[in-house]
């Protein structure tokens, strides 16, 4: 299982204020993709618009650098995202990608 928060995105103060935490708890194999798993999330908060997106994993939170970062194919050879991207979505299992439990 994996629990996933909206941290930030085109909402509302007074939502904000009614709903200081918005959170899924989702249940998912290892041998899903990023893919997989961004459409399971998608489909948990009820969204329908198509948008480009990208996993960062470890760091010390949004936008670290340090965080391996992991995208859609086509955002990485268009858009010169810094730092180089880790991984293609659709290639990449959540097995592979090193996710500890507890924490």
């Amino acid at each position: 299982m994996l629990d996933v928060f909206i941290i930030d995105g085109p909402i509302t103060e007074e939502f904000i204020a009614d709903n200081p935490e918005v959170s899924r708890t989702i249940e998912i194999k290892g041998s899903n993709t990023l893919e997989e798993l961004h459409k399971i999330i998608f489909k948990a908060f009820d969204r329908e618009e198509e948008h480009m997106y990208e996993f960062q994993i470890g760091g010390n939170g949004p936008q670290d650098p340090n965080a391996r970062r992991y995208g859609l194919k086509q955002a990485f050879s268009s858009s010169g995202l810094t730092p180089t991207p880790t991984g293609d979505v659709s290639s990449t299992s959540i097995a592979e990608v090193g996710l500890s439990t507890g924490v």
